[in-house]
């Protein structure tokens, strides 16, 4: 039998966050653990940008949430 999933798994606990990618119609789920900072600070070409964020900073995008 053939293991349908990678032998290096996340584990659950850990935070996961929802990714934009970047002038692709693609959504998906990442490990904290598996994120690394893009430091360009160009802006990213999604419509949802507009659902999440005020504008494009000086170090990046502005949350409309203001909580975070």
């Amino acid at each position: 039998m053939v293991s349908r999933f990678r032998k290096s798994r996340p584990p659950r606990d850990q935070p996961w966050y929802h990714v934009l990618v970047d002038s692709q119609n693609i959504n998906t789920y990442v490990a904290e653990r598996n994120l690394e900072a893009d430091n360009e600070n160009k802006p990213i070409n999604r419509y949802e940008i507009g659902l999440h964020f005020e504008r494009l900073g000086d170090t990046g995008y502005i949350s409309i949430r203001k909580d975070n």
